[in-house]
């Protein structure tokens, strides 16, 4: 299983109000916006030179975390889906990201009680593994699989615990290759696959962002990146300190297709 070629990368900026973003229970680290805003625009310098247009949405000050535009939609093919976000205050920046996915892709909207973040969405092939977690639902769940089925895509539900996301602690590489940080959800669905043990002194390396050739890895993970490097991938390091403050990780700055 190969990973397809990417073309386009929808970004959005860094608001003035990132440092109010939803943190981890007991994180007490400030966030440096100025220095998240450089990181960023590294970040989006890196997707430009792995040969992606970057399609831009402005930050809107009122959604702190609108950064982190991967949890609002989904890319499947030629379609896009969007579902109400579990985090309320969040909701309200599907509205953008929907407006310039339609440039692109069919959007389409899962109802409630369905809620769902893209950063609970793990693509391998044709077969979407999905997160059973505190922001995404089997509602959610259900209603992908209704509506992938027709174009034969398979829908795999994986439980997580005492993380945000499934990717989180799980990413795709390519060649049937994931990245994996053991202990935070049922590896069993992921049988078949090769699987590069991330130290949990390493956690933040488990979300990696694998496009053209190219995995880029978050600074401060010379172990994980070793293991990566020695299967096979070329790696970029990338320093992403601020985001991970508000358990940000390189695959949440992006929607990639």
């Amino acid at each position: 299983m190969e990973t397809p070629t990417r073309t386009t990368a929808i970004v959005r900026g860094v608001p003035d109000t990132f440092h109010l973003a939803i943190r981890p229970e007991g994180s007490a680290q400030p966030i440096d916006v100025r220095l998240a805003t450089r990181q960023h625009e590294s970040y989006c310098y890196s997707l430009s030179s792995m040969g992606l247009e970057l399609a831009r949405i402005d930050a809107d000050d009122r959604y702190p975390d609108c950064l982190y535009v991967e949890d609002t939609a989904i890319v499947v093919g030629d379609k896009a889906f969007i579902a109400p976000m579990a985090a309320e205050s969040r909701r309200g920046e599907s509205n953008a990201v929907e407006a310039k996915l339609r440039e692109f892709k069919c959007v389409q909207h899962l109802t409630p009680p369905a809620t769902l973040d893209g950063g609970d969405v793990l693509q391998v092939d044709r077969r979407l593994y999905v997160g059973l977690s505190r922001r995404t639902n089997a509602h959610a769940i259900d209603q992908l699989r209704t509506a992938l089925e027709p174009e034969k895509y398979e829908v795999v539900p994986v439980r997580v615990q005492d993380i945000l996301h499934l990717k989180s602690a799980c990413t795709y590489l390519g060649e049937s290759t994931v990245v994996m940080l053991a202990g935070h959800l049922d590896e069993q669905p992921f049988a078949g696959l090769r699987k590069i043990p991330v130290q949990p002194t390493e956690a933040h390396a488990a979300n990696c962002l694998a496009l053209n050739g190219l995995v880029l890895i978050p600074a401060g993970a010379p172990e994980t990146r070793a293991r990566i490097e020695e299967m096979g991938f070329e790696t970029e390091e990338i320093d992403i300190s601020e985001s991970r403050k508000a358990a940000g990780g390189l695959t949440c700055s992006s929607i990639v297709f």
